[in-house]
């Protein structure tokens, strides 16, 4: 993994684990919502084992993809389109700027 792509996993697990925290009610009562917590913790640990090397970068950044398209349907269909909402563009983003860069590193 590049030192590019290391600090941007670095920064995604970051949102993910933040994402976790707001859900579980620890930063905000109001967003205590328990199984987006346990999926959103799950994600960025997913990302971590992709980060110290135990499992493809490529691996977990499709794994966190999957989950994140998956949370984004729910919040899409509860109609959740506040925090919830800016919180998933939010983990999009760092996702694609995770894959750019691994198909950079893949066609260099």
């Amino acid at each position: 993994m590049s030192g590019t792509l290391r600090a941007v996993t670095i920064v995604n697990v970051l949102i993910y684990f933040g994402a976790a925290a707001y859900h579980s009610g620890v930063l905000v009562p109001a967003g205590a919502l328990a199984p987006a917590a346990i999926a959103e913790a799950l994600l960025g640990v997913v990302l971590v084992v992709g980060l110290v090397g135990w499992l493809s970068a490529r691996v977990a950044y499709v794994i966190a993809l999957a989950g994140t398209l998956f949370g984004l349907s729910i919040v899409v269909a509860r109609g959740l389109l506040g925090v919830d909402l800016w919180i998933h563009v939010l983990m999009l983003v760092g996702l694609a700027a995770g894959f750019a860069l691994l198909f950079a590193r893949r066609t260099a």
